[in-house]
């Protein structure tokens, strides 16, 4: 079906009527007079008129040729075939354009990333919107973001919001974005309403299960950048020890690196930042999807929070060359040891001289019930007797909270009846009668340990050393048992009481009861025991990943307004709410990786990191005919002229060009023809033939 683009030049073709107007004008009438003596020259002159009236009709049937060809160029006609899509010249169209800004667009093609080329076909694109069309941008990753409420009128505008687009650290979901383009124009009264995709050829962001049902009206077109340098090695995650953090105390951490490259790498380097500075590096070989592991030491000479990140350079995508960590390296933790002349034993092993980690406090049951409980990080009762009902509730209360609670049960003269009168029937765990006694006429040792629980991390490769036990509690009901007796009875049970953490220990530090307080596993136990119960205050964060809802929960109340420091070292203001003693910030959704820093006034009161999903950098390539079987679209490429291509989409094979082609071959003939039937002839010579033939 034929149509043309610019029907306002079709009138013009009455112009053809001119040469046909000025030949029926300017034919000679001859006045028929015969002389004898020109006999001759007559025949030979009636066949020059035949041809001579032959080639005048040729140079018209040129001349209107050339005049439609040339006038018909203007219009711009067009051929509708079945790959063209149904909309008039003149109709009014919306158009929804998808920019995708994830990560993996930073990629580069011929020194320029493809963002940017997406940006400038956006560009492009605006050259085919009339006045009274619509344009909505629409950024997208994970998910859309309009730039704007409403459609663009004015195409200043819409450059202003292109050009203020950027890359984010976030995946892609081309489904999500369609559907909220879908949305925008149905909204819109247009009669012709187009969806343009602008992506990288990455498999990942149209993984869908299914069809998508587009209205009929919308039509779907898609320009795929590709790069041409696609050797990407990416730090997938990290690996944090399950162990304690102390300072002065060596740790260390794992960085796994993911090789996305379709041949082998050979030397890829990885630092190991802290607190911004460099202190490790390390290399790795890896071949095409192969995972690498790379181990990372390091030690802190101060408590508080610190952060840290694995970063690596020179390859295809930056944003997945750094994987970023934070964690809380407790000052100072405050423990409470109730007891009676045991107690020594266990202050002694926590805190022996002037050391500032374990600030100790002893103190006697008579004494417990005037003591605030909320002051502490971490309460040890040790043989508790039992106890009056007010002093079982202040303690599950400060358990609940968030606080950490240690019973040592193996002195108890009643553990049954001391468990009880802390916890009743509010737990799982039951504690029964003791086993033993003190003259030591059955002796218990220990059996067997989880050496991947933080607590007894350490012994795993020396083993944990022989310990006699003369009396310990019966421990029954427990799920979680990280170190149990040769009998098989638990020796420590924990369990999640609120928000805190409780141990029950069937053993006790009196020495009537067994040589646990003078062996060399005490202190190490007693350390890293009541490091374990102190919850949050050592820890390390894996933090976020971009996108993901951040809220965070913060023990100190701010002393002023609270402030975030994110990545790019923009401020912005926080509006905390409180719930049962602790400050709750919603920081909402990110789309920054780094470190981000909460704060009040000068004092830092929180820390978190922020990574990329990687599945973004996955090699996989984009496979064209499984999305044309999800949904109905049209493919353009962008190293082509855009332009061209979307009109010959919307509305044909154009014709105008091979018009002007064809109309200037016909001006070269009819030049041709016309000139060679305006040179003078010579006639003597047929006339001598003539005359010889009658003579």
């Amino acid at each position: 079906m034929l149509s043309f683009l610019n029907s306002v030049f079709l009138p013009a073709l009455a112009a053809i009527f001119l040469p046909i107007l000025i030949h029926l004008l300017t034919r000679r009438r001859l006045v028929e007079r015969k002389w004898p003596s020109l006999r001759f020259i007559e025949e030979i002159q009636k066949r020059r008129m035949r041809k001579f009236k032959l080639k005048q009709l040729i140079l018209l049937a040129l001349r209107v040729l050339i005049l439609i060809l040339v006038i018909g160029a203007f219009a711009r006609p067009a051929i509708k075939t079945a790959k063209s899509v149904n909309i008039g010249a003149h109709e009014r169209t919306s158009v929804a354009l998808l920019i995708d800004n994830s990560y993996s667009m930073g990629q580069e093609t011929a020194g320029v990333d493809l963002f940017t080329k997406a940006s400038q076909s956006a560009e492009d694109i605006f050259e085919i919107l009339d006045e009274g069309d619509e344009l909505s941008i629409i950024p997208f990753n994970s998910s859309p973001y309009p730039a704007s409420r409403e459609p663009f009128k004015a195409l200043s505008g819409a450059r202003q919001a292109i050009d203020s687009l950027k890359l984010s650290g976030s995946t892609t979901d081309i489904w999500n974005a369609i559907s909220a383009a879908v949305a925008m124009l149905m909204e819109s009264k247009l009669p012709n309403k187009e969806i343009f995709i602008l992506t990288d050829d990455k498999d990942h962001g149209w993984l869908r299960s299914g069809e998508l049902d587009l209205p009929k009206d919308i039509k779907l077109y898609c320009l795929v950048f590709s790069p041409d340098d696609e050797r990407n090695i990416g730090l997938t995650n990290i690996e944090f020890p399950r162990t304690l953090l102390q300072k002065k105390v060596p740790f260390s951490l794992i960085a796994e690196i993911k090789s996305f490259a379709s041949g082998a790498v050979t030397d890829f380097v990885v630092d190991l930042y802290l607190d911004g500075k460099r202190i490790a590096q390390r290399s790795v070989d890896l071949n095409p999807e192969e995972f690498g592991m790379l181990e990372f030491s390091a030690e802190f000479e101060s408590g508080g929070f610190h952060y840290g990140e694995f970063r690596s350079e020179g390859d295809a995508i930056p944003t997945d060359n750094s994987r970023y960590f934070s964690f809380k390296i407790p000052k100072k933790i405050n423990v409470l040891v109730v007891g009676g002349e045991e107690k020594k034993f266990i202050s002694n092993a926590l805190s022996p001289s002037n050391d500032d980690f374990f600030f100790v406090k002893r103190l006697s049951y008579n004494q417990l019930g005037s003591e605030l409980l909320s002051s502490w990080d971490v309460v040890i009762l040790s043989d508790p007797p039992e106890l009056a009902n007010n002093i079982g509730v202040s303690i599950t209360g400060f358990l609940s909270r968030g606080g950490g609670l240690a019973l040592f049960l193996g002195g108890s003269p009643d553990p049954g009846k001391s468990w009880k009168s802390i916890f009743g029937d509010k737990t799982t765990i039951s504690v029964l009668a003791s086993i033993g006694d003190s003259i030591g006429g059955g002796r218990f040792n220990l059996g067997t340990a989880d050496f991947d629980h933080p607590v007894f991390t350490p012994f795993k490769e020396e083993g944990i050393p022989d310990v006699d036990f003369k009396r310990v509690a019966a421990i029954t009901n427990s799920n979680k048992v990280p170190i149990s007796l040769s009998n098989g009875v638990p020796l420590i049970a924990e369990m999640e009481f609120g928000e805190g953490k409780l141990a029950v220990c069937a053993f006790s530090a009196n020495l009537r009861y067994g040589d646990l307080a003078t062996s060399g596993f005490f202190v190490p136990l007693m350390h890293r025991l009541t490091q374990y119960l102190a919850e949050d205050v050592s820890e390390f964060d894996a933090g976020y990943i971009v996108g993901e809802e951040v809220v965070r929960v913060i023990e100190e109340p701010p002393s002023g307004v609270l402030t975030l420091t994110r990545p790019d070292s923009s401020i912005i203001f926080l509006s905390p709410r409180f719930a049962s003693g602790n400050v709750i910030i919603n920081v909402g959704r990110v789309f920054i990786p780094g470190i981000y820093k909460i704060s009040s006034g000068d004092s830092l009161l929180d820390i978190f990191a922020i990574n990329v999903d990687t599945r973004e950098s996955e090699a996989s390539k984009l496979d064209k005919k499984a999305v044309e079987s999800a949904v109905k679209l049209k493919w353009l490429s962008p190293n082509k002229d855009i332009e061209k291509e979307i009109l010959a989409q919307r509305f044909g094979r154009e014709l105008h060009h091979g018009m002007l082609i064809l109309a200037f071959i016909l001006m070269i003939a009819e030049l041709i023809l016309g000139g060679t039937w305006r040179r003078p002839r010579d006639l003597s010579d047929q006339i001598k033939k003539k005359e010889g033939n009658i003579s």
